[in-house]
């Protein structure tokens, strides 16, 4: 904002709200207002307010920020001048030939508060207390750290402007003390004792006291409307400062009221975490026509649903440290769900090298939830809450389990990352204390009678319920009456096939209509928040009933990729009283933001110095607008999974997705991905080479977030052999068999052509309605063809024209002359899987001559009718035709 913009909105408040207007400047000022007045930021003298209130009372309800022993909790950014502790008192040293330099608090989120340190100097230099400050990637690898700042002059300075603020690497001077009305302030700060600073803000009015002197008194346009604090070293040839007294006060924001909510006690909090349950594995957006779940909806007719909720990772531990701690994966090192492996790894390390075929290192994941993180269930235990975890961890054993994180109850006790053994019961659990164990229970029956004997125990008190299903991960199993009453409702045709994953999601469902009964019957429905999420996507690598356990159409791809399938997915929170019944939103929210949230809606601060990546998302669930930039997915791994990508990064900001996949590029450069998913919801389309510069904006963003969580990167991979890497081969993966096989329909595969194209892998073929029919059992289907005659090497294209209601990616092979069939002579093709007819034309660049082709339509279980192909010269004239209009006469 200008300028101009500013005196007007400044005008206007003091005009509305009673401030004072200042008045003239001072003679003794010119020369400074006419070096200043030409910055951004400098306001009109005449227009300026002035700060006429007392120093605010200093005695009450602050937080020390400095524990007078070491720097814990503050970090320095910006530069390399030094700070130092020495007999209670934090020293900041000049280091000649550095930026300047600021020790800034770890927690970035202060908003509302009064802030008071004492400062003095043994070596003149500039200085100043930066707030609500933030920081971004500098030049050369540095860290820019920019907002306002309370400024603290040396008695080398003529100005005395000890109490303006200044917009740090923000424009210059927002409130200069220029004024005759500031003569006082510019006295008030005194060489060789302690200065006291005090800094008042609220909302976007902003006030300033010197030694109890009033001094600035600023209107923040909203640029700035929360941050960190930052004790500043200016740069220099020479200079040291002293603070001490650090110290805060939060000024708290009214509550919202809860209507009907019993008086001696705070809201209980159940939140119920599914485990792989995909977007469209619901009936909540109209995706599918198999699946039931009322009690979801059920839940959605409690509150508000979110369409854009966004897993932390496509995997499932990062997700559950995210949702815990509040902190991104790149933060708390968690990045692969190897938390139930024996190696304890706490924190992540750097890999130099890796597979010859692979370009960037994988970095080694941490494999335990640190007990260092101040985490939701410790938060609400401090608080007075009963807290009981029940189901999935996959956090790491004792002494990392949730008895050891908050919890002070954990059923079943099990750190791996599924039920031990199967879902229908006899299990292979060790703490199920109370009841013995139903022939035929169901996992998820049992866990929802567990959950119910704590809230019955609970009734008095308030609670926190985590509860974290473990429907609908492996392994695939589920009640036998259940799976055979899905088996007769399944649309071979449809994406959504599998019965036994049918069967799961009811179970999941019911257990979750359990949990609402008993909150009905025992009259807490009233007065508890419930949250719902996902830990990631839809598995579509697992091959179950001779298909994937499902598809997340119309999103791309599945658990453990980087595409929308694999961290998109539903997510409800009910609040009675004060979200809105059946309400939807579309603000973008992820795992992190369900901490800060919470702590809004109870009206429960924070830990002093503890930061959050996410953020509150009270506005959205009060039908406002959500102020936020991006939200990020750092998944630096590429389990061969279909559709996977090598180690990346992701940034979404409103309608745009930019991925970087690291080092993927030329010269070990990054390689990008960017969609529109307002239009491209599928991610078929890469924008990258169309929109440069908002690939270079996104990325900047990506930059700012790895620098900011002190992500451990992949490297260059210094073994890299390029010859032995096959870029056809990313995003080509295989499902992995579970063991389900189909009980029906499972076709034997026939190794006679048909139409003189040879069936291999896990198809067969058949001619019927002037269609080539593909019935795929597996990951692997495809089909070949030998040419009647060589065709000379040249540029080809292979066009097909069909429907799949299969999944994955397709690939086209070329066979030359004397060679086998290679993934070094194909193309990769993206393929709609929609049941729809669609045309592909892929381009093909054999180097000698070709004597067959072959065609993967899909790398998964399904059925494919393909209507024709052909096979065009550079020229576009036709090389050989494929139609099977005569083929099955």
């Amino acid at each position: 904002m200008n300028r101009i913009a500013l005196s007007l909105l400044a005008f206007a408040m003091c005009f509305c709200t009673g401030h004072v207007v200042a008045g003239e400047l001072d003679p003794q000022q010119h020369a400074w207002h006419a070096k200043y007045k030409g910055q951004d930021n400098a306001p009109f003298p005449e227009e300026m307010l002035l700060n006429t209130d007392s120093e605010p009372d200093l005695s009450e309800g602050f937080t020390s920020l400095f524990n007078g022993k070491d720097l814990s909790g503050w970090t320095a950014k910006g530069g390399s001048c030094t700070f130092e502790v020495k007999d209670g008192i934090l020293v900041g040293k000049v280091v000649p030939g550095s930026n300047s330099t600021y020790l800034s608090t770890e927690r970035d989120d202060f908003d509302d508060f009064i802030f008071t340190c004492d400062m003095k100097w043994e070596e003149s230099c500039n200085s100043g207390v930066m707030f609500r400050a933030q920081s971004k990637p500098g030049k050369n690898g540095t860290e820019t750290v920019f907002g306002p700042q309370a400024e603290m002059e040396g008695f080398t300075q003529d100005r005395h402007w000890s109490g303006g603020i200044y917009g740090q690497s923000c424009g210059g001077y927002f409130y200069p003390l220029w004024l005759k009305e500031h003569k006082e302030a510019r006295a008030a700060t005194k060489e060789d004792i302690w200065n006291r600073v005090t800094i008042s803000a609220q909302g976007n009015v902003v006030k300033t006291w010197i030694n109890g002197v009033p001094a600035a008194h600023w209107i923040d346009d909203g640029s700035y409307p929360k941050g960190f604090f930052g004790l500043q070293v200016h740069k220099g040839a020479k200079g040291t400062v002293l603070w001490k007294n650090i110290r805060v006060k939060e000024l708290k924001k009214e509550p919202a009221a809860i209507p009907n909510a019993r008086a001696s006690k705070r809201p209980n909090v159940l939140f119920i975490l599914a485990d792989d349950l995909g977007w469209s594995d619901t009936t909540l957006f109209g995706t599918t026509k198999l699946y039931q779940t009322p009690n979801i909806e059920r839940l959605a007719k409690r509150g508000m649903t979110f369409t854009r909720a966004y897993s932390s990772s496509p995997l499932c531990s990062p997700t559950r440290a995210s949702v815990l701690t509040g902190l991104s994966p790149a933060r708390h090192g968690i990045t692969s769900p190897t938390c139930h492996l024996p190696k304890v790894v706490l924190e992540p390390k750097v890999s130099e090298t890796g597979p010859p075929n692979k370009f960037s290192t994988v970095p080694e994941s941490v494999t335990r939830l640190n007990t260092k993180y101040y985490t939701l269930a410790e938060m609400f235990r401090d608080n007075g809450y009963a807290t009981g975890h029940f189901g999935k961890w996959h956090l790491g054993p004792e002494p990392y389990s949730p008895l050891e994180h908050g919890f002070d109850v954990d059923v079943p006790h099990h750190p791996g990352p599924g039920p031990a053994g199967s879902y229908v019961a006899p299990w292979k659990f060790k703490d199920f204390d109370h009841d013995p164990m139903i022939p035929d229970e169901h996992l998820e029956d049992r866990m929802a009678k567990e959950a119910v004997r704590f809230l019955e125990q609970h009734t008095n008190e308030p609670f926190f319920l985590n509860y974290w299903m473990f429907s609908v991960h492996a392994p695939f199993d589920a009640k036998k009456e259940l799976i055979e009453e899905y088996r007769d409702r399944v649309d071979p045709k449809d994406l959504q096939r599998c019965p036994t994953y049918a069967a799961m999601i009811e179970s999941m469902d019911d257990a979750i209509g359990t949990l609402l009964d008993t909150l009905d019957r025992l009259g807490l429905a009233d007065e508890t928040i419930i949250v719902f999420a996902s830990d990631n996507g839809g598995n579509m690598y697992n091959e179950v009933d001779g298909t994937t356990a499902t598809s997340n159409a119309p999103l791309r791809g599945g658990k453990a990729t980087m595409y929308e399938g694999g961290v998109r997915g539903p997510a409800i929170v009910v609040q009675p009283g004060v979200v809105e019944s059946g309400s939807r939103s579309d603000a973008i929210i992820q795992s992190i933001d369900f901490y800060p949230t919470l702590l809004e809606m109870l009206s429960i601060d924070a830990q002093p110095n503890q930061r959050f990546d996410g953020v509150s998302i009270v506005p959205a669930l009060q039908g406002k607008p959500l102020q936020r930039d991006a939200i990020f997915t750092y998944f630096p791994h590429d389990p061969p999974v279909p559709n996977w990508m090598p180690p990346s990064v992701s940034v979404h900001q409103g309608d745009w997705k930019l991925i970087r996949i690291f080092h993927g590029g030329p010269n070990g450069s990054h390689r990008y991905k960017l969609f529109n998913l307002k239009n491209d919801l599928g991610e078929r389309t890469n924008l990258a080479a169309k929109h440069p510069d908002r690939v270079q904006q996104m990325d900047k963003l990506i930059e700012q977030h790895l620098v900011e969580t002190k992500a451990v990167r992949p490297l260059v991979n210094k073994n890299f052999d390029p010859a032995k890497y096959n870029p056809a081969a990313e995003g080509k993966g295989n499902l992995k068999r579970s063991g389900n096989k189909p009980k029906k329909g499972k076709q034997r595969v026939q190794r006679k052509p048909v139409a003189g194209w040879l069936p291999g892998g896990t198809c067969d073929l058949s001619v019927a309605n002037s269609v080539l029919r593909v019935s795929s059992t597996g990951g692997d289907p495809h089909l070949s063809f030998s040419l009647p005659e060589v065709v000379k090497a040249s540029t080809m294209t292979f066009t097909v024209q069909m429907q799949s209601n299969s999944s994955g990616s397709g690939q086209v092979f070329w066979k030359e002359v004397g060679l086998p069939y290679d993934a070094d002579r194909s193309q990769v093709f993206d393929v709609t899987h929609d049941g729809n007819v669609h045309t592909y034309s892929i381009q093909l660049s054999p180097q000698g001559p070709v004597q067959g082709v072959r065609i993967d339509p899909s790398n998964g279980a399904g059925q494919i009718e393909i209507r024709q192909m052909r096979l065009l010269d550079g020229n576009g004239v036709p090389i050989h035709e494929w139609n099977f209009a005569d083929a099955g006469r």
